[in-house]
């Protein structure tokens, strides 16, 4: 007894299907690999500027820690202390640091013994959708 699809005139086409199948389930793979691929170069700028801006953002810190207690030549000429509510923007162009920026304000409080100063920096590098922002406070006690 012979089956009816043992004929090959009954079987074309077959090899056709599989292979559009074939065809469709290796497109979807690679389509899914890519999205795999872009997410993680994402993640990856994003965090390369988010430690950019967190080391503009302490850059920021540190100047204006300098202008609070900025280092004197001599005991007879003593600079003074600088403390601005005004933001200071400052742009980097350093290798490390191009393309950031960081805005630094202070904000001096008087409780009556001393001198508090409130500090935050915060820096920015990237632009548009990998636009990333980092923010410091500090606290420093003014010197008697």
């Amino acid at each position: 007894m012979h089956l009816k699809f043992s004929y090959p005139k009954h079987q074309k086409g077959s090899m056709l299907i599989i292979a559009v199948f074939a065809m469709t389930a290796l497109a979807a793979l690679g389509a899914a690999l890519m999205q795999i691929t872009s997410s993680q170069s994402d993640t990856t700028t994003r965090e390369v500027l988010g430690t950019r801006a967190w080391l503009a953002a302490n850059s920021g810190t540190e100047m204006a820690m300098a202008r609070l207690f900025p280092l004197a030549k001599d005991a007879n000429n003593l600079p003074v202390a600088t403390c601005s509510e005004t933001p200071v923007v400052t742009s980097f162009s350093a290798a490390g640091l191009r393309g950031c920026s960081v805005s630094v304000t202070c904000e001096a409080i008087d409780t009556g013994e001393f001198v508090q100063y409130h500090v935050e920096s915060k820096g920015q590098c990237g632009s548009d959708a990998h636009q990333v922002v980092r923010i410091q406070e500090s606290w420093a006690r003014g010197i008697e």
